[in-house]
């Protein structure tokens, strides 16, 4: 029987543990505990009591530890554990402080420079 996953997860130089358990069926909760340094950063909890009993040790279950165990280590891979001071902002290199004008102007002026045009088409002499 499935009872949870041990996953070390490296990011940003840190490198996460991440630890999912069953607590059982008298506890009925999954609950994942990410470590960083021996120390617990954060934790999630989800309550399968609301499953038949007849789906409490089986495939189900184990399903429902997977896709939380799963869920945490993207959510590490993505950043969203990542303190406040670290993250970017959102738009970081993509927003500026230039008008839509100035975008605009700068973009002609960029298209511009770039442009050659062609040699005109040659007559033939009649």
């Amino acid at each position: 029987m499935l009872t949870g996953y041990n996953t070390d997860v490296d990011h940003e130089g840190q490198t996460f543990h991440v630890q999912t358990e069953d607590k059982g069926l008298d506890n009925p909760i999954i609950e994942t505990l990410i470590y960083v340094g021996g120390r617990i950063l954060a934790s999630r909890k989800k309550s399968y009591a609301e499953l038949p009993e007849t789906e409490r040790s089986g495939e189900k279950l184990a399903e429902l530890i997977e896709r939380q165990h799963l869920g945490v280590v993207r959510d590490i891979r993505l950043g969203k554990l990542d303190p406040p001071e670290s993250r970017r902002p959102f738009g970081d290199g993509i927003i500026t402080d230039r008008t839509f004008d100035r975008v605009v102007q700068d973009f002609m002026e960029e298209a511009a420079a770039e442009e050659t045009l062609p040699d005109p088409p040659r007559r033939k002499p009649s």
